[in-house]
């Protein structure tokens, strides 16, 4: 079995240093650089637009510091690690605010690298059987049926009967795992937010899906399949939220 491509960007202000990182990063068969940059900005687009395993971030840039990169990458909650790369120690204090998955100080080698990506590699699988773990826990457990409002005054809808959630305007629709569907006026994150599932998950600006009847995911299509004995459903998913799912590392991906 092949081992898990890990994608990464390179943010630094200085070519040397980016393409020395280069060559030692392509020694590593799994790791696929996604981009490059000198400036942070466009990393920090191409970062939210690509959503990479790995960001290798210098903290000494004029435009703007990594740490200030760092800290938008910490606030969009982004599933990706980052590895400060700086030739200034100093900077490793404040540098830990950023929750960063370590930190190399300039010039590095290959040995040093090895260890950044063991250490990702680890990390990865302790977040995957926790992920694992939790999923179980959390679908284990009782969950009382929500009061929701419909044309006819309300429904009764336990969570976890719940497939897929689609928008209709201003009202949504909801398809039980049984085939059945009930149409409930209000809009879809109100009701994601009443249901309160933590397996209730985002497909697209106007789906939700119910992880545990994900029975595959098509990248390429870009479309998650669900089923539940003989009720199958198709829902698109937009690239956050495939990226999500592909970290989650639950679900056969195609």
């Amino acid at each position: 079995m092949s081992e898990k491509e890990i994608t990464a960007i390179i943010i630094d202000d200085n070519e040397d240093a980016i393409a020395l990182l280069e060559i030692y990063l392509h020694a590593f068969k799994e790791i696929k650089v996604l981009y490059s940059t000198l400036s942070p900005k466009k990393g920090i687009k191409m970062i939210k637009k690509l959503i990479p395993d790995l960001i290798f971030l210098d903290i000494d840039m004029p435009e703007m510091n990594g740490l200030e990169v760092g800290q938008v990458v910490l606030e969009s909650n982004l599933k990706t690690e980052v590895v400060f790369t700086t030739a200034h120690s100093q900077y490793a204090f404040p540098a830990l605010t950023i929750k960063p998955l370590d930190y190399l100080v300039k010039p590095f080698g290959p040995a040093e690298l090895i260890s950044v990506i063991n250490r990702f590699k680890n990390k990865q699988k302790t977040d995957e059987f926790e992920r694992k773990m939790d999923m179980l826990i959390r679908t284990k457990r009782m969950n009382p049926k929500i009061k929701l409002p419909n044309r006819n005054g309300f429904a009764l809808i336990n969570a976890e009967d719940v497939m897929v959630i689609r928008s209709e305007g201003n009202y949504c629709r909801i398809y039980l795992k049984t085939g059945k569907e009930v149409e409930i006026t209000q809009n879809i994150f109100k009701v994601a937010e009443l249901l309160n599932s933590p397996n209730i998950l985002k497909a697209h600006r106007s789906a939700y899906v119910n992880m545990q009847y994900i029975k595959r995911i098509e990248k390429r299509k870009k479309a998650v399949y669900l089923t539940y004995e003989q009720f199958s459903m198709e829902e698109p998913m937009n690239r956050s939220a495939l990226a999500y799912f592909e970290k989650l590392n639950c679900f056969p991906i195609t």
